[in-house]
């Protein structure tokens, strides 16, 4: 009698442990949603791919690589980022040997590759110098290419950063070359003025470089400029 109890005791309890495994599956289950038709589990993602491009200032040179704005407003918004700015890299200038050692035009490779919902671009004073006709047709044909692979991503121009000194008069070119490269394929500019400008105390020892409060100013400007052009990413 004793073993009859026993034994029927133990069916109940594999059958509780039975309908106990098939209700933690269940809640797994409606807790994802599958990618295409293919009956995945895997959760999927909500947040923003943002690429940046850019030059030194943009990947905060000389400083932990969290104190760059674009990581600072990545952090703040919850995007998922990935900066590429390159040290010493322009649209015709190539950056640095121990860094992208390349143009601009390796990172827009980079960034396609990425399949970001937005990439922002930003001018650089590195092409100061270089003739203004050539670098126009560079940075129209490079914004071009970005659109032609990625053409339902967001493009987003931002105009140069300078330091606290006098802003050389090629800026301007520089920043008319980008508004028209990326108004040209739907895109949007936005002009965040100069920051730094009037705060040598912002800078690095190099005069060229943010500290991190510099980066901080950048990243207000950016914010401001977003805002005001009614921005989302």
């Amino acid at each position: 009698m004793i073993r009859s109890r026993l034994l029927t005791l133990a069916a109940i309890t594999v059958a509780l442990g039975v309908l106990s495994g098939c209700t933690a599956t269940a809640t797994s289950a409606t807790g994802t949603s599958g990618a295409g038709t293919s009956g995945s589990s895997r959760t999927r993602s909500v947040t923003p791919m943002v690429v940046t491009i850019g030059d030194s200032i943009m990947k905060g040179h000389g400083l932990f690589p969290s104190q760059s704005w674009p990581t600072l407003l990545a952090a703040e918004k919850g995007w998922k980022l990935d900066n590429l700015a390159c040290d010493g890299a322009g649209f015709l200038t190539t950056g640095d040997d121990s860094d992208c050692a390349g143009t601009f035009a390796a990172l827009i490779d980079q960034t396609v590759d990425l399949n970001p919902r937005t990439v922002i671009v930003q001018g650089s004073s590195n092409d100061f110098g270089e003739d203004n006709g050539a670098l126009l047709q560079v940075t129209e044909s490079l914004i071009s290419e970005l659109h032609r692979a990625l053409p339902h991503a967001q493009i987003i121009g931002l105009s140069t950063i300078w330091g606290d000194t006098a802003v050389p008069a090629q800026l301007a070119h520089v920043n008319e070359q980008v508004a028209i490269a990326v108004k040209k394929v739907g895109g949007t500019y936005v002009s965040i003025g100069q920051p730094l400008a009037g705060h040598p105390e912002w800078m690095q020892q190099d005069d060229v470089h943010p500290t991190g409060r510099g980066q901080q100013a950048i990243l207000d400007a950016v914010q401001a400029a977003f805002a005001k052009a009614r921005i989302t990413v």
